[in-house]
């Protein structure tokens, strides 16, 4: 009976718990673009941000689902994908783009902004409300179905 009592207690307490703010965090695109996430909030729009590295397998099972989420969402809920690796620098990042036919903003290797985040790996996807709240955070493969459901919520909920 504690056990349920603790436990209802902890789910009513989560309720009312503030919010996890994103940090702030400016950055240039491997295109050149100057992304923050002050310009993001600025746009009235929630962002997805995308820890990925050029060399993690899991992460390229996401690439071809936010690619396509992305060419369908882009207007309404604004992207970035940062690499976690000092090592993808634009070059790297930009070969692996025009291998893979990614067309997502991407930022070279800048892991300042994944500890910022509270990220601790790559392929994590994070969702930022339009109040800069994050409202997602999870590790790992993610389907079509997924990343359009993620979407789909976090555009009801604006």
């Amino acid at each position: 009976m504690k056990k349920i009592i603790l436990g209802l207690a902890l789910f009513i307490g989560s309720l009312f718990a503030a919010p996890t703010m994103a940090p702030q965090f400016e950055a240039t695109t491997i295109t050149g673009e100057k992304v923050s996430l002050d310009g993001y909030l600025a746009t009235k729009k929630p962002t997805l941000v995308y820890f990925t590295a050029s060399w993690c397998p899991t992460c390229a099972k996401n690439w071809p689902s936010i690619n396509s989420v992305y060419k369908t969402y882009k207007d309404r809920v604004n992207f970035v994908s940062i690499s976690i690796d000092p090592t993808d620098t634009a070059e790297v990042l930009s070969k692996l783009a025009k291998k893979h036919d990614l067309v997502y903003p991407s930022v070279a290797g800048n892991p300042k902004i994944m500890v910022d985040f509270g990220v601790t790996a790559q392929a994590t996807t994070v969702m930022v409300n339009s109040k800069g709240e994050i409202t997602y955070k999870e590790r790992g493969h993610l389907t079509l179905e997924d990343y359009t459901k993620l979407l789909d919520d976090a555009l009801s909920n604006e």
